[in-house]
């Protein structure tokens, strides 16, 4: 289930951001460790972890997006006050940590990006990730600057627009990142795990 084709370079998605705002074995490392003796290779053009974005989790700690290199993530956005498609965007996402076993899901992180920056602060996001059992680890639920939103999303391939009371129009898609960022896989199916896209996941563990 490998994409058609792959983002292209950053710049792209930077400039389909403004685009886009109109209209997540052997233990893994913690986010943003790297062992003094290895080498950091160059990202990947089409990495997401380009983009210099910063993202303020739930649980109030603050992490850069390239702090996430090193392990496959899955990856969606939503907003907490929607009452539609992100319930079932949230399901979909604890249908695939359910297809691991736990030692799968321990190499896997969980991100859901929130497209609401007024109104999603981190307080508001705990209440939505208690209220939907999304045990931290496996996810990370979050909240960025609008800019940077606009750029997550573009990345991800992911519309959205904000309507006169304050709800959002948006895609419904889930993207899974290789160890570098880059989109390895993605779906839409909410209504149940999409094997393909587990098995696409399974093959990132290897």
């Amino acid at each position: 289930m490998t994409l058609a084709r792959p983002l292209g370079l950053i710049a792209a998605c930077l400039l389909a951001a403004g685009a886009a705002g109109a209209d997540e074995p052997a233990p893994v490392p913690a986010p943003g460790h790297v062992h003094p003796t290895e080498p950091v290779a160059p990202l990947p053009g089409a990495s997401l972890y380009q983009l210099g974005v910063t993202l303020d989790a739930a649980d109030g700690t603050r992490l850069a997006l390239d702090s996430l290199r090193g392990r496959p993530v899955v990856v969606t956005m939503f907003y907490s006050s929607c009452t539609t498609v992100c319930p079932m965007l949230t399901l979909a996402m604890q249908h695939i940590a359910a297809g691991l076993d736990a030692g799968e899901r321990a190499q896997v992180l969980f991100l859901m990006v929130s497209l609401d920056a007024e109104r999603d602060t981190p307080p508001r996001l705990v209440e939505f990730a208690a209220g939907h059992h999304l045990p931290q680890p496996p996810f990370v639920v979050a909240h960025a600057a609008a800019g940077d939103v606009r750029a997550v999303a573009a990345a991800l391939g992911i519309r959205y627009r904000q309507l006169p009371d304050k709800s959002f129009s948006h895609s419904s898609l889930i993207t899974l990142l290789d160890r570098d960022g880059v989109p390895a896989a993605r779906t839409q199916v909410l209504a149940a795990e999409d094997p393909g896209f587990v098995a696409s996941l399974r093959t990132q563990l290897k």
